[in-house]
């Protein structure tokens, strides 16, 4: 069950890494295009329900909903922020959310409370060191054309909003925990409909939406990516707990770098081959770490 736990997380990371690569293909608002990877998140979380719905609890659909909600605030804040940046500069910022995962699951969930001081230590350490690796990775290259010209304050603003986003992405998975013994089917759909409300609500106070073909499927790709990362990373949770799992989903890191470097062109390897070099000895030590709890 371990190994599964890790071959999950791992193709969570996958999804994680590739779901935001359409939009730097993209000129419809960051608010249409949240809408449009919204409907393809709420579509994709409901696919679960055909294996059954299980056990309704309002109480834990209510968390679910609230799980959704927040998702959505990482989402869009995290959509803002690629705007800003680019995919290469803003993935490993937004995957502090692995320190935030492993925070969460010590102190809220209580997860490895009795395994001891050492154990603990270890986990903050892989944590750690898994997110100075994508850190590092965050000096890597720089975003083209808008986000360039915006200059130091635009840059700022981007990276504030892609720690938010991590800060959310780190948290959303706490309530979806807490929400049991709701069925997962039905777990996943609460949070699927809270995702498209959070997601479309702001949208509407801005005027309608407008679906304007490429654009749409493009953005329903998205969101049907990111809702499969979803659905990879929270098993993995529930396998090996969330402090581990979900700073190995954070490995997506080296996936949004690889589109950034083959498909994007945002960075050239070249130049930028000692700090690539150390980012992943610190990334493969920290999950080194992880693995051997």
């Amino acid at each position: 069950m371990r190994v599964l736990g890790f071959g999950l997380a791992l193709l969570a990371a996958l999804a994680f890494g590739l779901y935001m690569v359409p939009r730097r293909f993209l000129t419809s608002s960051s608010w249409d295009f949240s809408t449009y990877m919204g409907v393809g998140i709420a579509v994709t979380l409901a696919v679960p329900l055909i294996g059954g719905a299980g056990e309704f609890v309002l109480r834990g659909f209510l968390l679910a909903l609230l799980s959704g909600v927040v998702f959505a605030l990482a989402t869009h804040l995290f959509v803002l922020a690629v705007d800003r940046l680019g995919l290469t500069r803003a993935t490993p910022v937004k995957n502090l959310a692995g320190v935030f995962g492993t925070l969460f699951g010590l102190t809220i969930l209580a997860e490895y409370r009795s395994a001891g001081l050492a154990v603990v230590v270890q986990l903050i350490a892989g944590s750690v060191m898994i997110a100075l690796g994508a850190y590092l990775i965050g000096g890597v290259g720089g975003a083209k054309g808008e986000s360039q010209a915006e200059g130091a304050r635009g840059q700022a603003l981007g990276f504030s909003l892609a720690f938010l986003s991590a800060a959310c992405f780190g948290f959303y998975l706490v309530p979806l925990r807490l929400s049991l013994p709701l069925g997962s089917g039905l777990g996943y759909l609460g949070m699927g409909i809270g995702t498209l409300l959070g997601l479309l609500a702001p949208r509407l106070f801005v005027g309608r939406p407008t679906w304007s073909g490429r654009d749409s499927w493009l953005g329903l790709l998205a969101g049907v990516l990111l809702a499969l990362g979803v659905l990879f990373g929270t098993p993995a949770t529930r396998l090996i707990g969330l402090s581990v799992a979900w700073p190995l989903t954070q490995l997506n890191t080296f996936v949004a770098l690889a589109a950034g470097l083959y498909w994007l062109h945002e960075f050239d390897a070249r130049r930028e081959r000692r700090r690539l070099a150390l980012a992943t000895l610190l990334t493969v030590a920290g999950i080194g770490l992880l693995a051997l709890l």
